[in-house]
């Protein structure tokens, strides 16, 4: 059991709160039992597995930490105290693993004719990135693609909102709407753009598939350049006093419906 806080495996993983050390590394902490056993059943590559016998009172995830152990994966007891201090949750639950980066080149998506995208633009806040990550997991939805500057997929709090899907989702990150748009086009899919301004409701459409939604930042939504390079635009209306939506909760009301309208044309 490691008791000590400045045992370099200790200090390695508080490290790996910061983006350029995950960079460097290509490796981030992930942190919950649901989430280490998601990590496993995706097979995602895990480099460690720590927790605290001091802690942890999950059956599945001892039994999961034997098989892991048997399997060769390093795993590594923390005192109550230490592990603590690597946890970036209120209460600790005792389980955490380091996991190396699993990105996919946009050249290596499968596409299909049932196939929805979604691709966010200048995304800056993790709990939002997370959550979609974990929406497009529950619609059955086929990837992410993220462009320009970005919040790191692989933040804990990000991580920590996808519930797990983050190891199931193909994610990609490209530097400019111009590369996207050059892949939606060469592989015959439809580009679906939201706006406030939109005329038409997201309901009162027809999607063609397979389909890309594009969704922009929280603050500042799509540019005008960005949306006249879609083939549809639309809004989802708003009847009170607020002019838009939380990011997630706007790509779950659309992706719902996509995938819906989906099942519908099959």
């Amino acid at each position: 059991m490691i008791t000590s806080f400045s045992n370099p495996l200790i200090k390695r993983i508080k490290r790996l709160r910061q983006k350029k050390y995950r960079q460097q590394e290509r490796v981030y902490f992930a942190e919950g039992v649901r989430i280490v056993l998601a990590a496993v059943e995706h097979q995602a590559a895990i480099e460690t597995i720590v927790f605290s016998s001091e802690l942890l009172t999950s059956e599945k995830a001892w039994q999961m930490i034997a098989e892991q152990r048997h399997a060769g994966i390093h795993c590594v007891d923390l005192s109550r105290e230490v592990y603590q201090s690597i946890s970036m949750r209120e209460n600790a639950i005792g389980l955490g693993a380091i996991v190396s980066f699993a990105e996919t080149e946009i050249s290596d998506l499968k596409v299909d004719q049932e196939s929805i995208f979604v691709s966010l633009l200048n995304v800056s806040e993790p709990g939002n990135l997370g959550t979609v990550i974990r929406i497009i997991d529950a619609v059955g939805a086929s990837g992410l693609i993220l462009v320009g500057p970005s919040v790191d997929p692989h933040h804990p709090t990000a991580v920590k909102a996808s519930m797990g899907a983050v190891f199931s989702i193909p994610l990609c990150q490209l530097r400019d709407i111009d590369s996207l748009i050059s892949w939606s086009e060469s592989q015959a899919i439809h580009v679906v753009a939201t706006s406030a301004h939109a005329d038409q409701s997201y309901r009162q459409c027809e999607y063609q598939y397979p389909a890309l939604l594009l969704l922009g930042s929280e603050r500042e939504g799509l540019s005008d350049k960005v949306i006249r390079k879609a083939e549809l635009t639309v809004s989802i209306p708003m009847r009170g006093s607020s002019s838009s939506l939380n990011l997630a909760v706007a790509a779950g009301i659309l992706l719902y419906e996509m995938a819906h309208s989906s099942d519908q044309v099959k």
